[in-house]
């Protein structure tokens, strides 16, 4: 990468190393930021970007490599030393004490004094609102932060950021756990913080957002650097291909086939608190997509069809018989599995191995007289790991250990190997790069080419045009529109989304 000069970059990392035992992490890495600019930085899990960000930060030391910021060569030994250049990062779990009061948050280790001991509390609060007021939002920085929205805590937790004169901010994911409006509110609040000259990082998995927030991105590949890009001078399939290191597949361009069999379920006028006389059909070897905001009812329809919730009013058809579930064993029993939106803490045991995550459901299965037989089930938990492609050093590897896209496979081996037949996937590529999105995908495509029957709910819209046969649009706990593939409108669709109609 060419330097153009010591005032062209507030900050510039040249060369940067790292290696840990066994990985070589990042393999020097050029990474350089204009001053007032929001650069994305993006890349397949295990690219190196949190790495060269927590270089940064000051959590990992370089193995070589310079730093310069605002022209000055910098030698970063640890977080604190970080903060002083006026370097914050907020992490995608943010460090904050939902406890403490907003304002108890903003200035934690800062607070104001009076008579030498004594907390201002006054002031505290004063300062507080007035830093939070001028990002333009309302929050009473009195309230706990535990009783505050994820959105609220997240411009928490950036007022916290500028509360120590943070001249670059780094966001991890910021908008993993926001819903539709609060991230409108985060792209607002991030072009007054450019519009007020200060410079932000932003790290995403989602393509569209980089485009929405970004003047420039950089790619990293495997630990290396892979190219700076003006966002408005490049396509987002251009950026997958950067990321992914090879041209786009035919197969993530052309549409799912439309031919489906027999019915598997059917739901009845299904009614509960959240879902208003809701009706709709799965065949064999469809692939239906749920779209709708936050709050729509996406996720609840999911939870009556697998036995969480069970609904009021209406009937629940399965293979033709009416059913009644009372909990997700019911549902299992049916051949239905959930592939749940948190996978680390409702779909899988992170602290176990791959294989023993596998067969959770299905000790029965490889079971006789009260005895496992372990050759023939780590015999099939690694004939999915061969199948899903499941990248792991063995099947004895902790689930803690995978990338998101793995533990993904993982979640998903678990149902192959129960036998279910159909699977319903909530928010299935949430946190995982485009890489393994491609890969899952794949998978979910082959399992419907195999007679399975493929419910997704998203809030991708481009996700479930590119997978799904039929798109079924929810608005206020209601269906508000159907359409097949071939006739998806983006525009009709939002507007079903937004309007209900």
């Amino acid at each position: 990468m060419k330097v153009l000069g010591e005032n062209k970059y507030i900050l510039e990392m040249r060369g940067i190393s790292k290696s840990f035992p066994g990985v070589q992490a990042l393999q020097k890495v050029d990474f350089a930021v204009a001053p007032g600019e929001v650069h994305c930085l993006i890349g397949a899990n295990g690219a190196g970007k949190s790495t060269l960000m927590k270089i940064l930060a000051g959590v990992y030391p370089k193995d070589e490599g310079e730093i310069f910021f605002d022209g000055q060569r910098v030698n970063i030994t640890d977080p604190i030393s970080s903060s002083r250049l006026g370097i914050a990062v907020i992490y995608q779990e943010l460090s904050l004490s939902g406890n403490l009061s907003a304002a108890e948050n903003i200035y934690l280790g800062k607070y104001p004094r009076k008579y030498r001991y004594l907390v201002d509390w006054a002031a505290l609060y004063n300062r507080a609102q007035s830093l939070i007021d001028s990002l333009g939002i309302k929050i009473d920085v009195k309230r706990p932060v535990a009783e505050l929205s994820m959105g609220h805590r997240q411009i928490v937790e950036l007022a916290k950021a500028l509360a120590s004169n943070a001249r670059l901010v780094v966001m991890d994911e910021p908008s993993a756990t926001l819903s539709g409006e609060e991230f409108e509110t985060l792209v607002r609040v991030i072009r007054e913080l450019k519009g007020k000259g200060i410079t932000v990082i932003y790290i995403s998995h989602r393509l569209e957002e980089l485009f929405r927030v970004g003047d420039r991105v950089t790619v990293l590949r495997d630990g290396r650097f892979i190219a700076t890009k003006n966002l408005r001078e490049i396509s987002q399939d251009q950026l997958v291909e950067l990321i992914i290191g090879h041209a786009l597949s035919k197969d993530r361009q052309e549409r799912q086939a439309t031919s489906t069999g027999p019915e598997l379920i059917r739901l009845k006028d299904i009614c509960t608190d959240k879902l208003k006389s809701v009706s709709l059909s799965l065949s064999r070897g469809e692939i239906l997509g749920l779209y709708g905001l936050v709050g729509s009812g996406r996720t609840e329809l999911l939870r009556v069809i697998y036995g969480v919730d069970q609904p009021q009013a209406g009937e629940m058809f399965a293979g033709g018989n009416r059913v009644v579930f009372k909990s997700p064993q019911d549902a299992l029993k049916n051949s239905i599995a959930m592939v749940p939106e948190n996978r680390k803490t409702q779909g899988l045991v992170i602290n176990l191995p791959i294989w023993e995550n596998a067969v959770i459901p299905s000790f029965n299965k490889f079971s006789r007289l009260g005895v496992l037989n372990y050759r023939s089930m780590l015999g099939e938990v690694k004939e999915q790991v061969s199948k899903l492609n499941i990248v792991t050093p063995s099947l004895g590897t902790r689930v803690r250990n995978l990338s998101g896209g793995n533990q993904q496979k993982v979640v998903i081996a678990k149902w192959l190997i129960k036998n279910s037949k159909i699977l319903l996937f909530d928010e299935p590529t949430q946190g995982i790069d485009i890489g393994a999105k491609e890969e899952i995908y794949r998978i979910i495509k082959e399992l419907a080419g195999k007679g399975y029957g493929v419910i997704v709910a998203s809030s991708e819209l481009a996700e479930l045009e590119q997978l799904c046969n039929r798109i079924v649009v929810m608005f206020n706990g209601a269906i508000a529109g159907q359409f097949q593939q071939g006739d998806y409108r983006k525009e009709n669709i939002l507007r079903c989304a937004v309007a209900g109609r």
